[in-house]
């Protein structure tokens, strides 16, 4: 598992390109608190990225909902997960250190890149790398993310159920102070 530093989107290791774009975008945003502004993202500026956008928000108890899902990843999961909790639908053993992940991004403010295999009841797989950053300037705290989906079974019905079977790359994305430490992190 690749737990490398990156510093912005040249040094780390994205495997889709809409993955740098989206970084590239992002860290070209005006921050706050090394975080980038949630009111200068101009969604209308990636119009080719946005099927595939996820806005979480955290909650005062450290949960996270999902406030928005991308219109492409709404078909993907077969329903709109809209204000239900982050980590339903990610399986028992990925529930905590995805939790635990969210927050170290969001409490050491960083970017992260990570890839993990999702894994339906019938066992097919998909591939996706996510990129996340926290937002400043939202109530309730937020972060955004893209998804990419790297490889998929051709025929994943995208209707049922899945849920994270395996992390195997995960990396901080230096916003300016640093990244957190996402060692010992894995499901």
């Amino acid at each position: 598992m690749n737990q490398a530093a990156g510093d912005g989107s040249i040094g780390a290791g994205y495997r889709h390109e809409q993955s740098r774009q989206f970084a590239d975008h992002m860290l070209a945003l005006p921050r706050q608190d090394f975080r980038p502004q949630r009111q200068a993202f101009e969604p209308l500026e990636i119009p080719k990225l946005l099927p595939r956008i996820i806005i979480r928000a955290r909650e005062a108890n450290g949960e996270y909902r999902y406030r928005l899902l991308g219109t492409e990843l709404q078909s993907y999961m077969g329903h709109d997960p809209t204000g239900k909790l982050v980590t339903v639908g990610v399986g028992e053993r990925a529930a905590g250190p995805i939790q635990e992940t969210m927050n170290r991004m969001m409490d050491h403010p960083c970017g992260l890149r990570c890839v993990t295999t999702f894994i339906d009841g019938k066992g097919r797989t998909a591939l996706l790398e996510y990129v996340s950053f926290p937002l400043s300037g939202a109530s309730p705290a937020q972060q955004i993310s893209h998804v990419a989906i790297l490889e998929r079974d051709a025929d994943m019905n995208p209707t049922e159920a899945t849920e994270a079977q395996r992390l195997h790359e995960i990396e901080g994305i230096d916003l300016g102070a640093g990244v957190a430490d996402f060692s010992g992190i894995t499901w």
